[in-house]
């Protein structure tokens, strides 16, 4: 892990003051397709002979999934806006959407279920869905205006992969001027390496802060 000296000579950034009418949740990918052992990813290693090769990834993810639950419920008791976000597409072929992001379906079929949000943590009531078809969620959905029409300034961002989809929806959010808190314990990868690395390159310096789910719940009065 490699800290950039640059951020030993500036100020760390500032927050706003805490405000649950301005917080929102954002969940990132938590869905079948690639959250769950029966979703497509784990179909597509059991269909390449390869049953245990993304076992670290559901098993982290197995991990940090009552820590979203918490959150969620959380969420939900005092009033932070959620949103699901989720890949999706508009073509069966997914042609719609970034070329190599979902591959080999000749051979690995989709399935109605892999669009679904996992079961723990399934949307309820009004709660948001965002489809997506990019990594960032920024890049092909109207979710910043989604935001700003709702006025929301702070984001907190969890889901999978750590180091993709989670980290470019956090990067691009603070890009664009959000206050973004990383769920550090509400984010998984398919390596803990991976994951623990991304956690402190995008937490360097504070531009995205890191907490975990107790020190948000305690935040917003839990």
């Amino acid at each position: 892990m490699v800290h950039d000296p640059y951020w030993d000579l500036v100020h760390e950034p500032t927050e706003a003051p805490f405000d649950i009418a301005k917080t929102a949740l954002l969940i990132v990918d938590m869905q079948n397709l690639c959250a769950h052992p029966e979703g497509w990813m784990g179909r597509l290693a059991r269909d390449q002979g390869k049953p245990d090769h993304l076992k670290e990834r559901f098993d982290f993810i197995a991990e940090v999934t009552p820590n979203l639950q918490r959150l969620l419920g959380h969420c939900r008791k005092v009033g932070v806006e959620v949103f699901h976000i989720r890949v999706a597409f508009r073509t069966k072929s997914t042609r719609d959407g970034k070329r190599q992001l979902l591959n080999r379906l000749n051979d690995t079929p989709l399935l109605p279920m892999d669009w679904d949000i996992v079961d723990a943590l399934a949307p309820i009531d009004d709660e948001i869905i965002i489809d997506k078809s990019s990594v960032s969620t920024f890049n092909s959905t109207a979710i910043d205006q989604i935001l700003r029409n709702m006025g929301k300034e702070r984001l907190w961002v969890c889901g999978v992969v750590t180091e993709g989809c989670v980290e470019l929806t956090a990067r691009d959010a603070a890009d664009k001027g959000y206050f973004v808190t990383l769920v550090t314990d509400g984010c998984a990868s398919s390596r803990r390496a991976a994951h623990d690395d991304a956690v402190q390159r995008i937490t360097d310096g504070n531009v995205i802060k890191g907490r975990t789910t107790a020190e948000l719940i305690a935040q917003s009065g839990g």
